[in-house]
C-alpha cells in the first residue's frame, strides 16, 4: 500500500512537472514571437500596470502569454490564400456569441495586417489580433481581469475600437497656422488636462504640443462637431498609456467617435443626445436592480444626475478617479460597450451599499464620491467591483427598449436615440447611420 501510495506521488510530480515545462516553452514562444521583453522603451506606458506585488504581475503575465501560444502559431504559419483579409474584415459583423473559430492568417508580415488593420505595425498587435478571432469570449474575459502590461493593454484596446469597413484617413490633416478657431480653446483647456499628479508630461512644452496636435486633428476629423471641453482628457489619458503616439490616439479616438459600441461623437454633440440617454438607464438600472440605494440616494439624500452620474459619463470616470482605476474601467467598457458605464456605477453603489444607507445627507454622498479622486481603489477591490459588474449585465435589445421609452417619455427625438430604439442590435445599420449623419454635408 505504502508503495502504491509513493508511486502515485511520483507520478503526480512527474506530470506536474512536465505540464510546468510544456508552459514554459509556450512562454517562451510567445515572448520571442513578441519581443515585449526587448520592446522600444516608447511603446512602454508612462505609467506601470496595477499589481500588489511582482509575484502577482508575473503571474499574470504569464497566463496571457501562455493563452497568447495558440496565436503566435497561427500566425507564423505563411499560407497563400485570399481568405484572411476578408475574414479579418468581417469578424465584428456577427452577433455576439460564445464559440471558437479556427483559421488560418495568409501571412505574418505587417503590411498584410494593415490591409484590415490600419493601426497593427507589431507582432504583439498580430498575435492579439488572432487570440480575438480565435477566441472571442476567452480575449474579452482577459480583458475584463486586466491585462499585465499596458502595451498588451493599448494593443487590446486598438482592436476593440477598430469598426470593421470603416476607415478614417487622417493622413491628408495638416496643422495649419489659420486653424484657430479651435486652437484659442484647445490651448485653455490644455493648462487644465489632469491625468495624474505622477506625471508632469503636460506640465513640459512637448506634452502640451502633442496634446494640441491631436486635439486640433481630431476637431478636423469631425468638422460638424469641432473641439469640445472635456475631449482634453480622453486624448490625454489615451497619450499616457501609449507612451505618446500621437497618431495611434488620434485613430483610436476617432474610432471611439464612429464605433456604434461606442458613439463617443454623441457625447460631445449638441444636445448630448447620448449624455441623455445613458443618465436615463443609469438611473433606472439602478431603480431596478438596486432600489433600496436608488431610494436613499434620489428621495431622501437627493442627490442630482449632475453631481455624479453625469460627471462619469461626460468624462469617462477620468476626471473623478485615479488613472489605474480608470484603465481597469476602460477595460470593462471596451470589451462590452458604453451602455455597459450603468454596470459599473450599480457595482459602485452596491459595494458601497451599507456606507451609501448610512448617509444622513447630500454632502456626506458628495465627500464620499469625491474621495475617490484623491485616493486610488486597491486591486482586490478594484477587482472585485469589476467581478461584480456581472449582476448587473444588461442584454443588447434592453437597451433598444430604454431608448424607446425615453424618446415616449422625452419631447427631445434626436435621430440617433430614434435609430438606438429601433436597430441597435443591427450594428451595420447603425454604422450606416453614423457614417451618414456624421461626414454628410
Amino acid at each position: 500500500m505504502g508503495n502504491q501510495v509513493l508511486c502515485q506521488s511520483d507520478r503526480t510530480e512527474s506530470m506536474l512537472r512536465a505540464e510546468f515545462q510544456i508552459r514554459q516553452r509556450k512562454v517562451t514562444q510567445v515572448n520571442e514571437a513578441v519581443k515585449l521583453d526587448l520592446e522600444q522603451d516608447h511603446k512602454e506606458s508612462l505609467i506601470p500596470t496595477q499589481y500588489q506585488n511582482e509575484q502577482q504581475k508575473t503571474s499574470c503575465l504569464l497566463n496571457w502569454l501562455e493563452s497568447l501560444h495558440e496565436s503566435v502559431l497561427i500566425t507564423q504559419i505563411n499560407l497563400n490564400c485570399d481568405a484572411s483579409t476578408k475574414f479579418l474584415s468581417e469578424i465584428d459583423e456577427e452577433e455576439e456569441q460564445d464559440q471558437t473559430k479556427q483559421s488560418l492568417i495568409e501571412s505574418q508580415e505587417i503590411f498584410e495586417y494593415k490591409k484590415s488593420y490600419d493601426y497593427c505595425n507589431s507582432n504583439l498587435d498580430m498575435v492579439i489580433i488572432n487570440f480575438y478571432i480565435l477566441k472571442k469570449n476567452e480575449f474579452k474575459i482577459k480583458l475584463i481581469m486586466g491585462p499585465p502590461k499596458q502595451r498588451i493593454r493599448w494593443s487590446c484596446w486598438q482592436l476593440m475600437a477598430y469598426t470593421p469597413k470603416f476607415q478614417i484617413c487622417s493622413d491628408g490633416l495638416s496643422f495649419l497656422e489659420e486653424d484657430q478657431k479651435y486652437a484659442k480653446a484647445i490651448r485653455k483647456d490644455i493648462h487644465r488636462t489632469v491625468t495624474s499628479s505622477d506625471i508632469k508630461y503636460f506640465e513640459t512644452g512637448d506634452g502640451q504640443k502633442d496634446l494640441e496636435r491631436v486635439l486640433l486633428k481630431l476637431s478636423k476629423l469631425f468638422p460638424k462637431l469641432g473641439y469640445c471641453q472635456g475631449m482634453n482628457f480622453l486624448v490625454g489619458f489615451t497619450l499616457i498609456i501609449n507612451n505618446k503616439q500621437i497618431d495611434q490616439s488620434l485613430q483610436f479616438l476617432a474610432q471611439m467617435m464612429v464605433n456604434p459600441k461606442f458613439m463617443l461623437y454623441y457625447i460631445y454633440q449638441d444636445e448630448m443626445p447620448l449624455v441623455k440617454l445613458l443618465e436615463f438607464i443609469c438611473i433606472n438600472e439602478i431603480k431596478f436592480k438596486v432600489p433600496d440605494l436608488f431610494n436613499h440616494i434620489y428621495h431622501k439624500l437627493e442627490v442630482q444626475n449632475a453631481i455624479w452620474i453625469t460627471k462619469l459619463i461626460m468624462t469617462l470616470f477620468l476626471y473623478n478617479f485615479h488613472i489605474n482605476n480608470v484603465c481597469r474601467f476602460w477595460d470593462y467598457l471596451l470589451a462590452t460597450s458604453i451602455f455597459d458605464i450603468s454596470d459599473i456605477i450599480c457595482s459602485l453603489i452596491d459595494l458601497n451599499r451599507n456606507l451609501i444607507l448610512s448617509m444622513e445627507d447630500l454632502h456626506q454622498f458628495i465627500e464620499w464620491f469625491d474621495s475617490f479622486q484623491k485616493k486610488e481603489i486597491d486591486k482586490p477591490q478594484i477587482d472585485k467591483l469589476i467581478k461584480n459588474c456581472n449582476q448587473f449585465k444588461q442584454k443588447k435589445n434592453k437597451i433598444n427598449q430604454y431608448a424607446l421609452h425615453f424618446c415616449m417619455q422625452h419631447p427631445m427625438r434626436h435621430p440617433l436615440l430614434q435609430q438606438i430604439a429601433e436597430n441597435y442590435e443591427n450594428q451595420s445599420k447603425m454604422k450606416e447611420f453614423i457614417k451618414k449623419d456624421i461626414f454628410s454635408c
